[in-house]
């Protein structure tokens, strides 16, 4: 088990409370190491994780009835983001590159449903997802799962993002990692001085 705790200034910690979040499992597998998946949370930004109570390797664990989608080429699980117990499950990875890309594409869930707020959220939905090209095949099932593996495009190949995808780049820039306050979900604005611990 490992408690991660970001680093931040003493203004953002005023404004946002202490960010802990538990990071449990991994010394299990031998594929990523565990300071590297620290290092790798230090790329999403501090408001992306704050409620995020724990990320935890449970190979043996994966539910049956989230079993992928058939005739894609990943039909197995990878990971999960559990929205009520507000965790994210990894799976299974058989190199780092995949590791990183379920992370972010379940972290991406999250921010999805718990960090951005409404309009931003119905922006996607209706404008940026209906028509436009996905960034991967399983991007293509819905809104939900192209904003995901976006998501994780703009941590991993920002560049490549912008260059063949730039709408949804501008999108991610612009609405999602920006952390501007008609961007974010109402519990997260102007609220100095509240502690938020992200622990189980």
């Amino acid at each position: 088990m490992r408690l991660f705790i970001k680093s931040r200034t003493p203004a953002e910690e005023s404004i946002t409370g202490k960010l802990n979040l538990l990071i449990e499992g991994f010394s299990r597998q031998q594929v990523v190491p565990v300071e590297a998946i620290v290092r790798s949370l230090d790329l999403v930004p501090d408001f992306h994780l704050e409620s995020l109570r724990e990320i935890v390797y449970l190979p043996e664990y994966a539910r049956a009835a989230a079993l992928g989608q058939p005739g894609l080429p990943c039909s197995r699980s990878k990971g999960e983001f559990v929205q009520a117990e507000r965790r994210i499950f990894v799976y299974a990875f058989d190199d780092p590159g995949m590791f990183f890309q379920v992370l972010y594409h379940e972290i991406g869930h999250f921010v999805f449903y718990l960090v951005i707020g409404s309009r931003v959220k119905k922006r996607w939905v209706t404008q940026i997802y209906p028509g436009s090209s996905c960034v991967t095949p399983y991007a293509a099932l819905n809104a939900s799962e192209d904003f995901a593996e976006t998501y994780a495009s703009y941590l991993r190949r920002p560049d490549v993002l912008e260059r063949d995808f730039p709408e949804k780049h501008a999108f991610m820039h612009d609405c999602v990692f920006s952390g501007r306050a008609g961007s974010l979900k109402e519990r997260l604005r102007g609220e100095p001085g509240r502690e938020s611990p992200v622990r189980s």
